[in-house]
């Protein structure tokens, strides 16, 4: 079972949409049309990725400041990223585990959000943080089953993130297929197709678009070649807390999570607390806190 709303999911999706309405030059009146949609999903249980599905398409629909409005913050940030790329690969490939210090710094990535209604760090206060201990770190574990697996599978999430994806899948050395999975339509400031292309992810994985438009993997609504990748997988990286909204209580064992806690939503159903990085597979999450 999917991750469920609760009660601070309504005034988290109250801020946010009054910052991207905003943002797309709507009227307090549309703003109230696509706020209720969104609180009538939540009080019916939906999982917060899903319930604001269909306000984010009327948005983009309706917005008169073009359909990606996050897409100046996220040409910016990938940008900042792939300028001090080499200079982390080379400070990486000199560690004991340049992949798992590649992956940690991935997870610290995801600090990039727009979504959960706090500030985005400024590049070098993300580039100092990308070195810091995770609360929950199994990237060993994840490590080893890539020697075992044929076929990964990056399920991306924020764009700038996408460059520490990049340079994962550049110091790794698996030698399978590699698929690197965007949204189909933009949100918030989640990587789309071009994003990824611009982040040099093309170079080391093959990209293919979700086909759903959701910030976050449903695996039931996977259609096509995104769901027969995602069927195939052998090992599956999940970055951001849409993915985790979308994937928790599924107890898939190939399935490894990647974020930075930024709700008491997820902090209280993962046990890990606010501002902790987490690199983890959940499992037997019927007991919040049997894999930690």
């Amino acid at each position: 079972m999917a991750l469920n709303p609760e009660v601070e999911c309504f005034d988290c999706f109250r801020n946010g949409f009054s910052d991207f309405v905003t943002r797309a030059g709507l009227s307090v009146e549309q703003y109230g049309k696509l706020i209720t949609l969104v609180e009538k999903n939540l009080e019916q249980g939906i999982t917060p990725p899903l319930a604001g599905s269909e306000s984010w398409a009327l948005l983009r629909k309706a917005s008169v400041t073009g359909n990606d409005i996050f897409h100046k913050e996220k040409e910016y940030f990938t940008r900042q990223m792939l300028l001090h790329y080499e200079e982390l690969k080379s400070t990486f490939l000199e560690s004991q585990s340049p992949q798992a210090m590649a992956l940690a710094a991935g997870t610290w990535c995801n600090l990039i959000d727009v979504g959960q209604c706090t500030p985005i760090p400024e590049t070098l206060q993300l580039l100092n943080t990308l070195s810091s201990p995770l609360a929950v770190d199994e990237t060993e574990s994840f490590i080893n089953s890539l020697d075992e697996a044929d076929v990964l599978l990056v399920l991306g999430d924020n764009a700038g993130e996408t460059v520490i994806d990049k340079l994962f899948l550049d110091l790794t050395s698996f030698k399978g297929n590699r698929y690197y999975m965007t949204r189909e339509f933009p949100v918030m400031n989640d990587a789309i197709l071009k994003d990824a292309e611009m982040a040099g992810l093309d170079r080391f994985a093959e990209i293919v678009s979700s086909g759903i438009d959701v910030p976050a993997t449903i695996p039931d609504m996977l259609k096509g070649k995104a769901r027969e990748i995602y069927e195939s997988a052998d090992l599956i990286l999940a970055k951001g807390q849409g993915n985790l909204e979308g994937l928790f209580g599924l107890n898939d064992p190939r399935v490894y999570h990647s974020f930075v806690v930024k709700c008491h939503v997820v902090s209280r159903a993962t046990g890990v607390a606010m501002g902790g990085g987490v690199f983890s597979r959940f499992l037997n999450t019927g007991d919040k806190n049997a894999n930690l």
